[in-house]
């Protein structure tokens, strides 16, 4: 098997603080009215959708996801409440909150509505450099044709290597697949589930995963590996692909995942218990995506893009 068979093969195959009471009312009111409110920490900026990975436009996290909290500053006691007390209690009510994954992946949903997509031509390629830092291996830099006649492949910097070989999956056809997707997430949810060739990301337990989670981890899975075509998604596409990721039991979140290169994420995680969990890292600031990670008690791999983008040619490195 050559070295750009063995990349494909692997892409097959392969925390947030709501702090204040008021605070998480705020963003849930914001969910259920669709406000445009700007948020007073980190305004909602909208630009185009350049990178591949989530570059989804703007809104540079919320309070909730800045993880804000405030502290009053208060007169004279006039509570009647002993000391020790008052602080016991206020101690109680300002210690950090799990957030919920249903507000963190609303409100990102909401961000991936209002984005913008760049047109992408045909004879355009899709750029992507990867690491897995856990192998170790080679840092790979993949090029693919959007109509999936070529590809090339770079390892450490060092000569392209040109393919000329279509692969099953490709750039067009995955823009196809997710042109199709249900705009309901429930629906989207059950027509992952039900897909007999899922695509998937890093999983922890693939086609053995236990039968009462089978449909779950596939629908996880399937999601996390489209989120890769960051700039190939139509917005409504991707704000359902984050709603059916809140629908799935068991998926959390976990604040501060730190790349190896010391970006700071949002875990997207579910939790398949004794199997392990699987990761979709999203940028903490601007939900770009960053890559994933399948965790069990004794084994960890993970998958990070470094960098991506549409490009003209192999060789061409995205601006930004």
């Amino acid at each position: 098997m050559n070295e750009m068979s063995m990349l494909n093969r692997l892409r097959d195959e392969v925390p947030l603080e709501t702090g204040l009471r008021a605070e998480e009312n705020r963003l849930l009111a914001e969910i259920r009215t669709g406000s445009d409110a700007q948020d007073p920490v980190r305004p909602r900026v909208s630009r185009p959708r350049v990178r591949w990975g989530m570059a989804l436009a703007g809104a540079l996290g919320m309070a909730v996801v800045a993880g804000v909290v405030t502290t009053a500053v208060t007169g004279p006691d006039r509570t009647g409440v002993a000391p020790s007390r008052r602080i016991q209690a206020s101690a109680h009510q300002t210690r950090p909150q799990r957030p919920s994954a249903a507000s963190v992946l609303e409100n990102i949903a909401l961000v991936a509505e209002k984005s913008k997509m760049v047109e992408v031509r045909p004879d355009q390629w899709i750029y992507e450099k990867v690491s897995q830092p856990e192998t170790p291996g080679p840092t790979f830099e993949h090029w693919v044709r959007m109509d999936g006649t070529q590809d090339a492949l770079r390892e450490n910097g060092g000569k392209i290597k040109m393919g000329h070989e279509k692969g099953p999956t490709y750039p067009l056809k995955t823009q196809q697949e997710l042109d199709a997707f249900p705009d309901d997430p429930d629906a989207l949810l059950k027509h992952l589930r039900g897909l007999e060739r899922a695509p998937s990301g890093l999983s922890v337990c693939g086609s053995e995963c236990p039968a009462d989670v089978r449909g779950d981890a596939q629908a996880y899975g399937a999601i996390q590996w489209y989120l890769e075509y960051g700039p190939l998604i139509p917005p409504a596409k991707a704000a359902a692909m984050y709603r059916a990721m809140a629908r799935i039991p068991n998926v959390t979140i976990e604040e501060n995942v730190v790349t190896p290169e010391g970006r700071k994420g949002i875990g997207v995680v579910l939790d398949l218990g004794k199997a392990g969990k699987n990761y979709t890292i999203l940028d903490a600031d601007d939900y770009d995506y960053l890559g994933a990670m399948a965790v069990t008690e004794s084994h960890k791999t993970s998958l990070w893009v470094l960098a991506s983008g549409i490009v003209d040619k192999p060789g061409d490195i995205p601006s930004s």
